[in-house]
């Protein structure tokens, strides 16, 4: 199901999120594996800042973080994700750990195999009928690209062979990323994805509509569309104007 909030500003989204996140920390059982991919970028960095707090003085449990997508850039680059969520969660810091979505190579083709590795080491759980995440949360371009899955690279949405991420580049600055796969960010317990803005909207609307009149072997027109077309579990769209 997908559900849609509305909220007057930020700050009373941010508010409403923030609990929402700690109160699925504290509702996880302690065997369970308490997972979050979170969006990078300005837009959340509010939100992030209000759930550490709310986190630092609950301390429930230990959880892991992991970006969604990463820049391949050093995490004090101002664009680096994972620097962005050190500097975030700095009064909750005891109680998190980051698994990052980088390594010392030259660049994320040269990377992604090493990596998928690690991860697949680190999350694979045979035995357990768990998601792989407690939550996503998103974001979404203005053109319907969500972590660094874009609208010209159909392809990174079909073929990623269940990998856990997939090297990306961005279609209009060439910067090299890395991001998490299409099936990687499906295989959560909810997604939460958080907007802002008229444009955005009317964007998430459209994409909504194709992503749900096109096949995933045909014409992709939007990734965001797509992807929560094909989520098995709630959706959740949080917007401010």
């Amino acid at each position: 199901m997908l559900y849609f909030h509305e909220y007057p500003d930020f700050s009373s989204l941010s508010h409403v999120l923030a609990q929402r996140w700690l109160d699925v920390v504290v509702a996880t059982p302690a065997e369970q594996a308490c997972r979050f991919a979170l969006a990078g970028g300005t837009t959340p960095e509010p939100m992030y800042r209000q759930f550490d707090a709310l986190f630092a003085s609950a301390a429930p449990r230990s959880i892991q973080l992991l970006a969604t997508d990463e820049r391949w850039v050093a995490d004090s680059d101002p664009q680096s994700n994972e620097g962005l969520f050190r500097h975030c969660f700095s009064q909750s810091a005891a109680y998190w750990q980051l698994i990052s979505l980088k390594n010392a190579m030259a660049n994320p083709v040269a990377a992604v195999a090493d990596i998928n590795e690690r991860l697949e080491k680190q999350f694979s759980l045979p035995d357990s009928p768990d998601p792989l995440w407690s939550a996503v949360i998103l974001g979404m371009g203005t053109d319907g690209h969500t972590a660094s899955l874009f609208p010209d690279a159909p392809h990174l949405l079909v073929d990623d062979h269940g990998s856990y991420c997939i090297a990306a580049q961005h279609p209009q600055t060439g910067q090299e990323r890395i991001s998490l796969s299409f099936s990687c960010l499906l295989n959560t317990q909810r997604i939460w994805l958080l907007i802002t803005g008229q444009e955005k909207r009317r964007v998430l609307e459209q994409a909504l509509a194709t992503g749900l009149t096109h096949s995933l072997l045909t014409d992709v027109v939007s990734p965001v569309g797509t992807l929560l077309a094909a989520a098995h579990c709630d959706v959740e769209v949080f917007w401010c104007p």
